[in-house]
């Protein structure tokens, strides 16, 4: 392993979905032992000897036996409508997490953090390249990148692979990108019983998937998140507006915003949203760089299409232990953090359904290859293996191979 040639192919969004023949470098991670890529993915400069990417059937045992709510399902039942739902795009769902999840939640996300800076701040070089499917990169973050980047999610430089951190997301070493898979309590979170039967609420079937999972820490001091919404492929981006019960019928997204402890109104981080933008179904339009932009420009006399009120833009404030619910294509937006407030800390899980009418459910934003490979080789739980299927299962996704193709 050494950098002597340049090498800065990246490998596909979702490999084992690919049925043409992969770079040597790129396919060798594939084809061992699941073990050699998921001891890769977890250096041992990082300490974290429970990473769920490396547990035994009796581990994933202990965590069902173990399992308790993380959710108090009537509070969500009482504030959940599903009509209302798909004619705004969002749920907010207050004080649902159990008392006791909101500590072991936030202490999970924090301790998230520290494993995502401590890589930042770790010499990269003892990472075991090779075993990624690259070799050691020749240029590295900067000292002003690094710095950047600490204490906050979504910082660190990737526009490409140069300094491998591209790799690094997909192969989930940097923390951030699929914490799930480095911290139990946020394992149990993904497939827990409860955040499933709050996916078939929002989502109006029975058959889900998992598509991503990140951390979202805002750090005092953050400048704001740019107004955006997210597409879904399958054909059902850009393509005009529609109604809520049409909606329904497209391979739909769910982002799952989790807030163990809340956010003020103002300067705090907190989460931005439109009534009813998601049913125009316009992520190439729908973008500003802030409150103003957004309503001099793409909000400008917009009518909700179901109420036929005036679009317009919300600041929410929510107390610990509270979830949002957000269709993908919902425009949204994250508020400043005042440069003397505590980081704010959510987890982001997002799930997904088939589109109605062809069966087929898109490929995922992001699911590591590891978890992928585990999933086709039958080494994780069932429900897990039913829940990455479309990382791996060709015929499931229609022969589609990334997350935006129509």
């Amino acid at each position: 392993m050494n950098g002597s040639v340049e090498y800065t192919k990246t490998m596909p969004q979702n490999p084992l979905l690919v049925t043409t023949n992969l770079d040597p470098i790129l396919a060798r991670p594939l084809l061992g032992p699941t073990s050699d890529l998921a001891k890769a993915t977890r250096p041992d400069f990082l300490d974290n000897a429970q990473s769920p990417v490396q547990w035994s059937e009796s581990d994933w045992n202990r965590l069902e036996l173990n399992r308790q709510d993380i959710f108090d399902m009537s509070m969500v039942i009482e504030q959940f409508d599903q009509a209302s739902f798909l004619a705004d795009g969002y749920a907010i769902l207050k004080e649902v997490m159990m008392p006791e999840v909101i500590r072991k939640w936030t202490e999970a996300l924090k301790y998230g953090q520290q494993l995502n800076d401590k890589l930042l701040k770790s010499d990269w070089a003892q990472i075991d390249w090779q075993t990624l499917g690259r070799t050691l990169p020749e240029k590295s973050l900067t000292a002003d990148e690094i710095k950047n980047a600490l204490g906050g999610s979504q910082m660190v430089p990737q526009t490409d692979d140069e300094a491998g951190v591209k790799t690094l997301r997909q192969h989930s070493v940097l923390t951030e990108y699929f914490p799930a898979g480095h911290i139990p309590f946020l394992m149990d979170v993904l497939m827990h019983p409860q955040m499933l039967q709050l996916q078939r609420l929002c989502l109006g079937c029975n058959d889900i998937y998992f598509d991503h999972n990140q951390l979202l820490t805002r750090p005092a001091g953050y400048a704001g998140g740019a107004w955006h919404s997210h597409k879904i492929g399958g054909g059902a981006d850009n393509c005009g507006v529609t109604s809520p019960l049409e909606y329904q019928a497209q391979p739909n997204f769910n982002l799952t915003l989790c807030y163990p402890q809340g956010f003020g109104a103002k300067k705090d981080g907190g989460l931005k949203l439109i009534r009813g933008s998601h049913l125009f179904r316009d992520p190439a339009g729908c973008q500003a760089n802030n409150d103003e932009e957004m309503q001099q420009g793409w909000l400008a006399e917009r009518m909700h299409p179901v109420t036929n009120q005036s679009l317009r833009i919300e600041h929410l404030s929510l107390p610990p232990g509270s979830v949002v619910c957000c269709l993908s294509h919902a425009a949204h937006a994250v508020a400043p953090k005042a440069p003397d407030q505590k980081p704010r800390w959510c987890s982001l899980y997002c799930y997904k359904k088939a589109d109605d009418l062809s069966g087929h459910v898109q490929p995922p934003h992001s699911v590591p290859p590891i978890w992928a490979m585990k999933a086709q080789r039958g080494e994780l739980p069932v429900v897990l293996t039913e829940l990455f299927r479309p990382s791996f299962d060709n015929k499931l996704t229609g022969g589609r191979t990334c997350d935006e193709q129509t």
